[in-house]
């Protein structure tokens, strides 16, 4: 037995989750509640005590373990969720390493020496030195409540103030030079930030990370300063504000994004809640990645400037400022609709009026920004709009332009019936046929941001190619351990094990190493950095020994084996739900078969007549939904299965 299965064995499921969900109530096997993750009225969140698994049938669509949980309720990493797991249970996990103990403790005094600073700098703001600052904040309309409340501070003119304030208080020079609060010059340590507003930047833990700051005298550059790439703080991997939307984002299932740190603080004290900023004008994966964990639906509120041409048209941008000016990769308009996809999300923009500012505007007509966020454009549409509006109709190259701007995105849209729509618009925008559309789509939409060709869309294998791989597998396509094996295996399936839903992978320990095997091409190389829980598993998977399958057939495979993964647990989940809708139905009908067959005949003819009692039209309402679903399983079984045999046919 592993150290996971003794925590998980020691637990009762039902009883941890119960500790975050009060309402949780047995409902036959099972126990249902609305789910903690999204905003509902019926509740479509169930726990399996017998499996030792909980489920959302909900728009959430995800389940797992009870480390999974944890880990999703509480935003926690893999480790962190077994270790406060691990303690509840009284089981106690591998002694750190010592690399493992120093890096630690390390971020423990970073995390110190941050909190330390920010209440330094919150006196300064209060003192006679923070005037100035307070009168900014002041005119910028932040009251002294939110001014606490967002811990507003003011970095003093010396260049030594928080260093010596710091030092004396037992942290060493290398602890500031680290946090990113100190600078080694040739003279010596000094403050990083001098005489400017300070913005604390808290992470979804509500740690405290790092620091943006705004400079108070109008000569000083850069005008915003923010912590540079430390152990802690990284800004194309950090979303300000989130540690104060997350809760909003979640029950909302919403969330927006916008620039600065004053949006922010703006947007949240007009009752907008769920904002957050990428603090820059683009957003990056690592932002996209971290905002998944909250909501599929993102609305990016964007300058006119940054809606224009610098968006859309280079196509993309790099986020800068980042571990010294150091690029890092962001999401292109292209990313942006492939994002949609993979996470079956609803990424929105939306262009605010010439001259205007989330700050500015919502301070001025909350309304009117409530009601531009509820009218955001998808991304296509709104580069579509944005490309139409700069293309002269009667000249070819200008045509010739637009088209090759749009290409990348509608190259990137997966559903062949929203993609043939824009196929089409793109068509009457360029005054060509859409064979020609098709022909550049299919040769990768021309260049990409960076002047190098977009390489085409890999292949797609023959039907006959197809059934042969899949006869060729030596494991059947199911299991989450064999689709990780083959993700580690061939690099041909990163492709396609890109767009895998997390929820694929419900164990916790896979879900982890798959989080990691999307987080680093080169997994491989660094297996060492690994947690050792998960380490143990990219050996045991990666020792799995595979056919040489051709290249072509292997994305395939991928999504062959998540769909027949995705289709035996829902079988399995319903048709649980139907064992139990089954038998409340007979029991009920035992102690009163003629006002519960009347519900049932209602529901069925879709009217319900006076008098019924609701707990039985509700009965006989899950009953037949339940039917329903297990219904369309077999239908989605019949379908897959006639597919494969008419390929076959084909050959």
């Amino acid at each position: 037995m592993t150290v996971i299965d003794d925590v998980k064995s020691r637990l009762d499921i039902v009883e941890v989750v119960s500790g975050y969900v009060p309402e949780l109530k047995k409902a036959g096997r099972t126990w249902k509640a609305r789910c903690p993750f999204h905003s509902e009225r019926t509740p479509s969140f169930a726990v399996d005590p017998e499996r030792q698994t909980w489920h959302c049938f909900g728009s959430c669509s995800t389940g797992g373990d009870v480390i999974e949980f944890v880990r999703k309720v509480e935003n926690l990493d893999f480790r962190e969720a077994l270790q406060r797991l691990a303690e509840r249970a009284g089981v106690e996990l591998r002694q750190q390493s010592p690399r493992e103990r120093e890096e630690r403790e390390q971020h423990e005094r970073l995390l110190a020496a941050n909190e330390a600073a920010a209440v330094f700098w919150q006196a300064a703001l209060a003192s006679a030195e923070g005037a100035e600052a307070r009168a900014y904040a002041e005119r910028r309309g932040l009251d002294d409540a939110t001014v606490r409340a967002w811990q507003l501070g003011f970095a003093p003119d010396g260049w030594r103030s928080l260093t010596d304030h710091l030092i004396a208080r037992g942290f060493s020079e290398d602890d500031l030079i680290e946090a990113g609060l100190a600078i080694k010059g040739d003279r010596g340590v000094y403050d990083r930030f001098r005489y400017r507003l300070m913005f604390p930047t808290r992470d979804g833990r509500r740690r405290l990370i790092g620091f943006g700051a705004r400079a108070m005298r109008p000569g000083d550059e850069p005008k915003y300063l923010n912590t540079p790439q430390t152990p802690l703080f990284d800004k194309s991997g950090n979303l300000y504000g989130l540690d104060r939307a997350g809760d909003a984002v979640r029950r909302l299932d919403r969330a927006v994004v916008v620039e600065g740190y004053m949006d922010v603080i703006a947007c949240h004290q007009y009752g907008f809640e769920y904002v957050v900023a990428s603090n820059g004008t683009s957003i990056t994966e690592k932002q996209m990645a971290l905002l998944k964990r909250y909501s599929h639906n993102v609305v990016l509120a964007l300058d006119a400037d940054a809606a224009g041409s610098a968006a859309a048209l280079r196509g993309i941008e790099v986020a800068a400022g980042v571990s010294d000016r150091t690029a890092v990769p962001v999401v292109d308009w292209r990313g942006l609709v492939s994002y949609q996809d993979v996470l079956e999300a609803d990424i929105r923009v939306v262009t605010l009026p010439p001259g205007d500012d989330p700050d500015s505007m919502v301070r001025r007509d909350p309304e009117a920004f409530r009601a531009l966020l509820d009218a955001a454009l998808p991304v296509a549409d709104h580069l579509f709009r944005v490309i139409e509006a700069g293309t002269d109709v009667n000249d070819p190259r200008s045509r010739s332009k637009a088209l090759q701007a749009l290409a990348p995105t509608v190259a990137a849209i997966a559903d062949p019936v929203i993609r043939s729509h824009y196929v089409a618009r793109m068509s009457r925008l360029g005054q060509v046929d859409e064979r020609t559309v098709i022909a550049l789509l299919a040769g990768g939409g021309g260049p990409s941001a960076s002047g190098r060709p977009i390489p085409p869309a890999r292949p797609v294998a023959t039907p006959r190619e197809v059934q042969q791989a899949k006869k060729a597998a030596p494991v059947v396509l199911d299991g989450e351990g064999q689709l990780l094996s083959l993700l580690l295996a061939r690099p041909e399936a990163r492709a396609a094990g890109l767009e895998l839903a997390p929820e694929v992978f419900e164990d916790s320990v896979n879900r982890a190493l798959w989080e990691a095997w999307v987080a680093d091409a080169h997994l491989g190389e660094r297996v060492a950095d690994l947690d050792e829980l998960v380490r143990a598993k990219y050996e045991e998977l990666a020792a799995v020994p595979l056919r040489d399958f051709e290249p072509r057939h292997v994305p395939e495979m991928v999504d062959d084996m998540a769909r027949t993964i995705r289709l035996r647990r829902q079988k399995s989940r319903t048709r649980l739900a139907a064992e139990q809708r089954t038998a409340e139905f007979v029991e009920a009908r035992r102690g009163g078969a003629a006002i519960l067959d009347a519900a049932l005949r209602a529901r069925q003819s879709g009217a319900m007549p006076e008098g019924v009692a609701s707990e039985a039209a509700s009965l006989a309402g899950e009953f037949l939904a339940t039917v329903d679903r297990m219904q369309e399983i077999v239908r989605d079984e019949r379908r897959t299965s006639i597919g494969g045999s008419d390929r076959d046919k084909g050959e």
